[in-house]
């Protein structure tokens, strides 16, 4: 029987389809799908780079936004002297800032930036502080040197000898020096310190002299034992004689004040344009000189103003007291406790009454006459005085008749000639009403309403009326002018 010929299989059972293999190999690279490697490996780092940007970017606005909140804080604590208070008040101010702000970021990796750059920034910030701290106290040191300096100025401007002067000097230089010492400053600064104080002390000294005898000779002595010019430029000596003959002048020249004098105001502009240093220097010149001249014109501007507002003043005193005058004896007319028949209450309340009459009627009468001098507004007060008197006195044609016969001549010529003024202004308001109307102020004559009442009121009181009742002025004055008629004769 033939043999079958047998074949035993190398590889292992698979249920893969028959394929060719072959021996060629092929580079991974060389495909066109290989190619876009390179394009997907740079949009990849792009992207990386894009959200690194815009990250950075975040993180910036956000370490912007806290630095502004912290440099309000750095602005408030800019001049407290305190370095520790305000590091403290920075610190806590830093840390709530900055968590109030990452808060609100989600991510992470813009919080770890923010808070890396918020980290550097702090230490800046803290020097900032200690900086401005520092320059604080040198600030209020200095403040407060100045302001001993011009305290001890005070004293060296009120003391009365020279050995007082140079003590109180001595003071003021230590008290420069504790300061320099202190915040170490340079030889040019304390110098230039030393230099304004002794300036000060000079101008004191002009000050103390001017309206002085030998004024200007004690100015000179004073500016030649400085140093004159090497120590006091001749703008700075101009402008230290100018404001103590100012501030003198300026004492002397208040207006209304009875204790000015304007005359030696004047004078003392005079003296000053006569000023000349060693050096030659003038003052009154260039626009010192324009000064001075503006000083000389307010003077004789306001000398005017001030003589009239002095006589305003007096007169005024001298009114008041007229006034008060008028008001007491119009007082002690109808009251006084010393006397039975004037002390009772009906008496005191006649007499308050009438003084308020007095008051009111007198402020009307000066609104109504602006113009009246002195003198007038007396003789209206003399007048209104007993005006007030009449009408609340209650007198009869025989009272009147029994005291006149008491009366010499003259005294009786002028009581004549004042009923004929007040029957004169009386036919006046016959003639035009309206100066007896107190609602017409254009025409109002408060004057002719008073002698009117009055008029009026001694014919009431006399007994002079008509069958109405009202008072018959034309009878009671020719009744009246009778009467003095025959007293003159006897």
């Amino acid at each position: 029987m033939p043999k079958i010929p047998t074949f035993t299989a190398q590889g292992r059972p698979t249920a893969d389809a028959p394929s060719v293999r072959t021996g060629i190999q092929i580079s991974p690279t060389a495909t066109p799908a290989a190619g876009l490697l390179p394009a997907l490996n740079q949009l990849t780092d792009f992207a990386i780079k894009k959200r690194d940007i815009s990250e950075k970017i975040e993180s910036q606005k956000i370490v912007n936004n806290v630095k502004g909140d912290l440099d309000i804080i750095i602005e408030q604590e800019k001049e407290n002297i305190n370095e520790d208070e305000s590091i403290s008040k920075l610190q806590k101010s830093f840390k709530n800032i900055t968590n109030q702000k990452l808060s609100n970021v989600k991510n992470n990796r813009i919080k770890k930036r923010v808070q890396n750059l918020l980290d550097l920034e702090y230490s800046g910030y803290v020097n900032t502080i200690k900086k401005n701290s520092y320059i604080a106290l040198e600030k209020d040191a200095e403040k407060t040197t100045n302001d001993t300096l011009t305290s001890i100025a005070s004293e060296y401007f009120q003391a009365t000898t020279e050995a007082e002067k140079l003590k109180i000097r001595d003071k003021g230089i230590k008290v420069i020096d504790t300061i320099s010492n202190d915040f170490e400053f340079p030889k040019n600064k304390i110098k230039e310190k030393l230099d304004a104080f002794d300036k000060v002390l000079l101008f004191s000294d002009f000050t103390s002299f001017v309206g002085k005898e030998n004024a200007i000779q004690n100015i000179l002595n004073a500016d030649r034992n400085i140093g004159g010019e090497k120590k006091v430029s001749n703008e700075e000596f101009a402008a230290g004689i100018l404001n103590s003959y100012q501030s003198k002048i300026n004492d002397l020249t208040v207006v209304g004040n009875e204790n000015s004098d304007f005359e030696e105001a004047l004078d003392l502009v005079e003296e000053l344009k006569t000023i000349k240093r060693d050096n030659g220097f003038n003052v009154n010149t260039g626009g010192v000189k324009d000064k001075i001249n503006e000083i000389e014109e307010k003077i004789l501007s306001e000398k005017i103003t001030h003589e009239n507002r002095i006589e305003y003043l007096t007169q005024g005193k001298q009114l008041n007291e007229e006034l008060k005058n008028q008001k007491d004896i119009l007082s002690s007319t109808f009251f006084n406790q010393f006397n039975a028949d004037l002390s009772g209450d009906s008496n005191k309340e006649k007499s308050i009454e009438a003084q308020e009459e007095f008051d009111k009627r007198f402020s009307n009468y000066e609104k109504l006459n602006p113009e009246a001098t002195l003198e007038e507004k007396k003789d209206y007060a003399v007048d209104l005085r007993l005006a007030i008197v009449d009408r609340y006195n209650e007198k009869d044609i025989r009272d009147l008749t029994n005291f006149n016969q008491n009366k010499n001549k003259f005294e009786l010529i002028a009581e004549e000639n004042s009923i004929k003024k007040s029957m004169n202004l009386f036919m006046q308001s016959l003639n035009n009403p309206d100066l007896i109307n107190e609602k017409n102020i254009e025409s109002y004559n408060e004057e002719v309403f008073d002698a009117v009442e009055l008029m009026k009121r001694k014919a009431t009181l006399n007994g002079f009326v008509d069958q109405q009742g009202n008072p018959d002025v034309y009878l009671f004055y020719n009744t009246f002018i009778e009467i003095l008629n025959n007293q003159k004769k006897d």
